[in-house]
């Protein structure tokens, strides 16, 4: 039997697609290393002096071992950038290329912005150094195969001097501070083919001013290149360098957990209205007095924003609370509620917080300090003031009463 023929458009497509096939299947996957940078602020009320973020990042790299006091003392932080490879010296004096040489980049500023998308700041990340490990894995070098001298354009954190086991490892710390671009190197490494099995950046956090930001997290992130001679990258390894890669992605967040805490004297639950210096006037010569008021004093304590509403049993339309007798069939009277904290101001409005209205009505006013501010003696006056007074005083041995709830929100 004869079988049909393949036409010759359809045996080009199938030879297209087995051509075409290898070449997809053999591209390589772009990759990039990931590290994570982290800080926090949580102000503690008991050493009020903190007021900036603390470094939560774990050391990682040449201080994660036996450097780590070392780094601790000093303030070092070093992280592994997890980029790997192999460096080939050329065993030439001068400083070059060709030596330990690492070229560094000027700062730069990263933008966190909060999970809500809704705040964002600007921190500054500074390389002020950078360390790396070059091992004679093949053995067929000398023990000490690098120059012992002073680097060029930097100073030692850590080194192996002397320590002839065929291993490279120096931290190089910049003169600048981070704030230019500049390349550090040794004079000399002898001319051999070397694992590079670590490679670090020593840094530094110049962080927004936490007591400005609201409590939560703000994350951000930057790029840098790592490559060798022309390449264009932003640490620059020098000559004879093949990386397995050559992104690497620094991911930053920063947490703020703000401390805020309200001390209530014994009795603060309950408020009784009575006329100022009592009710002798009244009872002896009766003379109605002007108001009847309470003070409720407290203490605050607060690193950022919050703020205050209230709720109540009943309520006026303009959104005052009432007390309502409860003795006899009468008419609610309006009781004012006024908020003091010296210290403080009102944010948008920018007035200090001294006699503040609050009612149930109006958006809760948000407060602020410009500091941190630890247990300022505050008070809440409660009053009923004028008209209504008389009218209460119409009804002798009669009680009015209402609850209010004052409402203090730390995460407005």
């Amino acid at each position: 039997m004869n079988r049909p023929q393949p036409s010759r458009t359809l045996m080009r497509c199938l030879a297209r697609v087995l051509v075409a096939l290898p070449i997809c299947l053999f591209l390589p996957a772009a990759q990039a290393a990931d590290i994570y940078i982290s800080a926090e602020f949580k102000p503690d009320i008991g050493n009020p002096d903190q007021r900036q973020f603390v470094n939560t990042t774990p050391w990682s790299g040449v201080c994660a071992g036996t450097h780590l006091p070392s780094c601790i003392a000093s303030n070092w932080w070093s992280i592994d950038t997890k980029i790997r490879g192999t460096k080939q010296g050329d065993g030439r004096s001068g400083y070059g290329r060709g030596s330990f040489y690492i070229g560094m980049p000027p700062p730069r500023i990263v933008r966190v912005t909060s999970e809500d998308g809704a705040h964002s700041f600007d921190l500054t990340f500074r390389i002020i150094g950078a360390a790396m490990r070059l091992r004679d894995t093949d053995g067929d070098g000398p023990t000490e195969p690098a120059s012992t001298g002073g680097a060029r354009n930097c100073t030692f954190g850590l080194r192996n001097t002397n320590s002839h086991n065929r291993t490279i490892m120096r931290m190089l710390l910049r003169r600048d501070g981070g704030e230019g671009s500049v390349a550090c190197g040794l004079d000399w490494i002898t001319a051999n083919n070397y694992d590079m099995n670590q490679f670090d950046i020593t840094y530094s956090l110049t962080t927004p001013a936490p007591l400005s930001m609201r409590s939560g997290l703000y994350t951000g992130q930057t790029t840098f290149r790592v490559g060798g001679t022309g390449e264009g990258a932003d640490f620059d390894l020098g000559d004879g360098v093949v990386l397995d890669d050559s992104v690497v992605n620094i991911h930053f967040s920063l947490e703020v957990r703000h401390a805020f805490q309200l001390d209530l004297a014994p009795g603060s639950d309950r408020a009784v209205l009575m006329p100022r210096g009592g009710w002798t006037q009244w009872s002896d010569h009766g003379i109605a007095p002007k108001a009847l008021e309470k003070e409720l004093p407290f203490q605050i304590s607060s690193s950022g924003r919050f703020s205050v509403s209230l709720t109540c049993e009943h309520v006026f339309p303009d959104g005052r609370c009432a007390l309502r007798n409860q003795t006899v069939a009468a008419d609610d009277v309006p009781l004012d509620i006024r908020l003091t904290m010296p210290g403080f101001h009102r944010l948008g409005a920018g007035e200090e917080a001294v006699l503040v209205p609050l009612t149930s009505i109006v958006t809760a006013p948000v407060f602020a300090a410009d500091s941190f501010v630890i247990r300022r003696p505050s008070r809440l006056d409660f009053a009923v003031n004028g008209a209504p007074v008389l009218r209460m005083l119409d009804h002798p041995g009669s009680h009015y009463r209402g609850d209010v709830t004052v409402i203090f929100d730390a995460d407005p």
